[in-house]
């Protein structure tokens, strides 16, 4: 048996990574107990998480989701994160807006590979293995705008 904590912060900006590094973690193992509570004279939860890794069995019946498509958030620099995390948030508000399932969009996968490579106009990704030219068409413009926006902000 194994344990493992958590701090997920209230702050909107962060809040929904904190809380997909949780999922993710969570899609990975098997979980014997959870706590959870607030922590006092900080604006943020905790979570502890009494887990055993999963047997040989349970991982080959398992969607290949998260170990295939979704490495651990550590793998990942920081700015590799934030583009991450800003590109899930503009593809399920592109899918909502279209009344859409985000996967049609891109897949976390994809949203993976841009978040870790220069895509600075439409064209670049056609580099990016899953977006082809009609996709890179369709929402490339869009896309070059979100990691733009993160390059001005972060000055």
């Amino acid at each position: 048996m194994k344990i493992k904590t958590f701090e997920i912060r209230v702050d909107p900006a962060v809040r929904e990574r904190d809380e997909r590094i949780v999922n993710e973690f969570l899609a990975a193992v098997r979980v014997s107990r959870l706590h959870c509570g607030c922590l006092r004279g900080r604006s943020s939860w905790t979570v502890i998480v009494i887990f055993h890794d999963p047997t040989d069995e349970e991982i080959a019946a398992a969607p290949a989701l998260v170990g295939d498509f979704l490495p651990p958030a550590t793998d990942l620099t920081e700015q590799e994160c934030e583009r991450y995390e800003a590109l899930c948030l503009w593809r399920d508000r592109r899918a909502e807006a279209m009344g859409r399932k985000p996967f049609v969009i891109a897949s976390n996968r994809d949203l993976l590979n841009i978040a870790r490579n220069d895509v600075a106009t439409p064209e670049d990704l056609l580099e990016i293995r899953g977006f082809g030219p009609r996709r890179a068409e369709r929402y490339g413009a869009e896309i070059v705008a979100v990691l733009d926006s993160l390059e001005d902000a972060c000055g």
